[in-house]
């Protein structure tokens, strides 16, 4: 008992209980979201939405976030409190700007254009698409500070207002709205009141307020810009592929079959956040001694293995019945993409491991190689194999990439483990704080 407090009074340790349990509460808020759709819309709607909110994260993901995860190196070195708000307020504003161009691009390009995702032609789907991008954004940066000043609670509970205040959002009878467009406003309102919430009970440590101060602004974009590229890069190109299949399988197929797609993802999804998130943070431990690091990968394969083998097989024994509670349709076109997910935590799991070993020891071109590898083989081979094999070809295409990968990664694991580099540290724990609240808010779905 003593010994469990003691790990408590450890910042990391604080930390990382708190995204553990914000994992856990949100995802399951995020699954009773989606059985309410599930039970009070058609598929169409809700697959539509689906795609719609897939847009909104991996615009923030790919046009956000870098602003955010820049902090995680900038905020520890502020001077004194003025410095440290100047920063908070760089990054608000940066990312604000980004995801209100990002998401504008979005609706030109996909709403208006190619018709892609045809929700954002319309006036309330086109503003709620784009404010939500801006209330995202900021969200992450919020996220981000939480983490550098180890406060990770204050992430838990804004995460917890985002999903816990869609439900009953979802149920207000907004007659101008569409039923696709009911679900966009409920994730856009309830990402504004979350950041509401945040600014109300954030507080005052030691002069650190999210009041903001924009003096210095130029400088600080400056300096924030070179934090940008690499790292960060592995992150968004090893989530990326999640937020862009919903939106093919809209464009290839139907919104309908999205609905059973995006549902089924959605429940696969806890194979592709345990991985990532145990190897970042059990890799701080190795980089502090380079003669642990065949080992530390080592024990980290099996621990997510382990990890991994009850949510396999309660999916493959259960599986059936769990998408049954979205509805007697969800089980009948998705069990067989749930269990093919299943197979594919594998694979994911041992380039997860060989990405963290690259990152930590600074190899961030071969990590990004591998993970830009997996996101096209899994965006260009669903592209042509759903037309021919339904939702179940964007699994296939997902779990043939995964294969290919760790294939790639068994070829060359003895150079990996060696590769002649040594751990970092500081890359080790700037690794974990980077990838901690985007996978947080890969389980905000």
């Amino acid at each position: 008992m003593r010994q469990g407090l003691t790990g408590l009074s450890d910042p990391m340790t604080r930390n990382s209980v708190a995204l553990m349990g914000n994992t856990i509460v949100t995802s399951a808020l995020g699954y009773v979201f989606w059985i309410v759709v599930a039970r009070i819309f058609d598929t169409e709607a809700g697959g539509t939405a689906a795609a719609t909110t897939s847009a909104i994260q991996a615009t923030v993901l790919t046009a956000s976030v870098g602003a955010a995860a820049a902090l995680v190196e900038w905020l520890p070195r502020s001077a004194d409190a003025l410095q440290w708000r100047r920063r908070v307020t760089t990054a608000w504003v940066v990312g604000a700007v980004t995801a209100l161009a990002g998401g504008s691009a979005v609706v030109a390009v996909f709403g208006f254009g190619f018709a892609t995702l045809p929700q954002l032609a319309t006036p309330p789907g086109a503003m709620l698409f784009v404010l939500g991008c801006v209330f995202f954004s900021i969200g992450q940066v919020i996220d981000y500070v939480a983490i550098c000043e180890h406060r990770g609670g204050l992430l838990m509970m804004r995460n917890m207002v985002l999903s816990g205040t869609r439900i009953p959002l979802i149920l207000l009878p907004v007659t101008v709205l569409t039923g696709a467009d009911s679900i966009l406003f409920s994730w856009t309102a309830a990402a504004g009141l979350s950041l509401l919430w945040t600014c109300l009970f954030f507080g005052n440590r030691g002069g650190n307020t999210l009041w903001p101060s924009f003096t210095g602004m130029r400088t600080h974009v400056r300096e924030m810009a070179s934090s940008l590229a690499g790292q960060h890069l592995i992150t968004v190109t090893a989530m990326l592929a999640g937020y862009v299949l919903p939106i093919i399988v809209v464009s290839r197929l139907s919104a309908t079959d999205n609905a059973y797609f995006y549902i089924t993802w959605m429940l696969g999804s806890v194979f592709f956040i345990i991985s990532p998130a145990v190897s970042a943070a059990l890799f701080v431990e190795g980089a502090a001694d380079p003669s642990k690091l065949p080992h530390q990968a080592r024990r980290c394969l099996v621990i997510v293995l382990a990890l991994l083998t009850a949510p396999v097989l309660v999916y493959v024994v259960a599986g059936r019945w769990i998408l049954g509670v979205f509805g007697e349709d969800y089980a009948q076109h998705g069990y067989l993409l749930l269990l093919i997910l299943a197979v594919s935590a594998v694979p994911d799991a041992i380039s997860n491991v060989a990405v963290s070993v690259l990152r930590v020891t600074r190899r961030v071109r071969s990590a990004l190689v591998l993970n830009v590898g997996v996101l096209i083989g899994s965006v260009v081979g669903a592209w042509y194999a759903l037309p021919v094999l339904g939702i179940v070809g964007a699994g296939l295409a997902w779990t043939l990439s995964q294969a290919l990968g760790a294939i790639w990664v068994l070829v060359r694991w003895k150079a990996i483990l060696g590769g002649g580099v040594t751990p970092d540290l500081p890359a080790a724990l700037a690794v974990c704080e980077d990838v901690a609240p985007v996978t947080a808010e890969g389980s905000v779905r």
